[in-house]
């Protein structure tokens, strides 16, 4: 079956709801990095949509593939997580791409982000693509679902093997398929690849990459300095934007709002009640639940195990290629959903509830992940007893409303809260 049909007014749609969040945002001087952070993205987008009326070659991927190496290129990346992502947020009846997926014949078993992918690009949502990228990151569902979207795309893929461990013989295999990624990318456009471009970029994914560090050591701050959506922010722009000036501009921002609070002993929210460590993410319907949690509750998170940087090496733009693959193996996401988990996130987790002072845990439990959800027995039992803090596991599905509504979740939080209280 190949898709023929194309009509990005649902991108259109999510691209006039991150402008109208931008001009939200620059009204509120507090939140200036949030603006930055919806303009970026606004962009992000219209550069896909627009790509092909103005020449450009558009590459749709999955997540966790390095973006440095389209913007070494000049070739306009749209990650395809990151729509439904937002979309969920902003655009009306997107369920109709996870019906169209069950139409399709994906089962609800099935990740509703890759559920998703798969919807939106049958109902033709997004532009077409001159090629698809995915790669065995960072599950089996990301692995199989990109054979379907080049079916779905009649377009050429490529496909990103990645070793499972972490050891030098892996960077350097990881390092040989990236330039085949080039070699591929080459082909497609009938452009070689910019070697001094390609060690900009990665001069600043150093950059991001040092920011990031600079954050996390600033969020110890008692009370927290940071806003619970944040991390999400932060995510986002490491997957789809490194090794871009925005990418900087963002991470700037977002460190010197961060900085000043700190250096203030000023928290966030006027008063602060519980630190809470999160593991995994907030379903993406309902992002505002983190915001209810600080504004009612005085609940911060303090860190984000399965998405903060790891001791994993330094990046040397001089050697673009073997710096882009090391980074590869620790940064968001890519190391913790690996393993093994008592090197990874077991460690991590601890390491975090210990180092930043939490108090209590919440672990969101996507239903369609197999591999977060395999470890949270063994987290739930490590974090109470070896840094005495409990786990609220709430069941849900990232873009599915109807498995867990918003006030069901809120209702749980808050018996966790109340449990936290009998503590203290």
């Amino acid at each position: 079956m190949k898709v023929e049909a194309r009509d990005t007014t649902k991108l259109g749609e999510l691209i006039q709801g991150l402008e109208l969040g931008v001009q939200f945002e620059k009204s509120r001087p507090d939140r200036r990095s949030d603006a930055v952070c919806y303009e970026l993205l606004a962009d992000y987008f219209r550069k896909a949509q627009k790509a092909k009326e103005e020449g450009k070659y558009l590459v749709c991927h999955t997540t966790t593939i390095p973006p440095e190496v389209f913007y070494a290129m000049d070739i306009v990346p749209l990650q395809l997580e990151s729509v439904g992502t937002l979309a969920s947020q902003i655009v009306r009846n997107f369920g109709d791409a996870l019906s169209a997926a069950r139409d399709f014949g994906l089962a609800p078993e099935v990740c509703s982000a890759h559920r998703l992918l798969v919807g939106q690009t049958i109902l033709g949502w997004l532009p077409r693509p001159d090629a698809i990228v995915w790669s065995n990151q960072v599950c089996d569902n990301t692995a199989k679902g990109g054979n379907l979207l080049v079916e779905l795309c009649g377009c050429p893929g490529f496909f990103l093997e990645r070793p499972y461990h972490y050891t030098d013989g892996a960077v350097q295999y990881f390092a040989q398929e990236l330039e085949e990624l080039i070699h591929f990318l080459e082909e497609l456009t009938g452009r070689r690849m910019d070697w001094d471009r390609f060690a900009e970029v990665m001069d600043r994914s150093r950059c991001l990459m040092e920011l990031h560090r600079e954050i996390r050591r600033l969020r110890k701050a008692v009370p927290s300095p940071w806003r619970n959506l944040w991390y999400i922010h932060m995510m986002g722009t490491e997957l789809y934007m490194a090794g871009t000036p925005e990418a900087v501009l963002h991470f700037e921002t977002m460190r010197d709002e961060v900085k000043k609070r700190a250096e203030k002993g000023e928290g966030y929210i006027p008063e602060e009640r519980y630190r809470i460590l999160t593991l995994f993410l907030p379903p993406a319907y309902t992002w505002t639940l983190l915001g209810w949690m600080e504004r009612k509750h005085g609940a911060v998170s303090v860190a984000e195990p399965y998405f903060s940087y790891r001791d994993g090496g330094e990046i040397d733009p001089t050697k673009p290629l073997e710096s882009l693959a090391r980074k590869s193996f620790y940064c968001p996401i890519c190391r913790p959903m690996y393993g093994p988990a008592e090197e990874g996130i077991l460690h991590d987790a601890v390491r975090d509830a210990v180092e930043y002072k939490a108090e209590g845990t919440v672990y969101f439990a996507h239903i369609g992940c197999r591999q977060t959800d395999a470890c949270i027995r063994i987290l739930r039992d490590a974090l109470l007893e070896k840094a005495g803090i409990p786990t609220l596991i709430l069941d849900m599905d990232l873009y599915d409303p109807t498995y867990a509504p918003e006030d069901q979740l809120k209702n749980k939080l808050e018996e966790f809260f109340e449990l936290l209280d009998e503590r203290k």
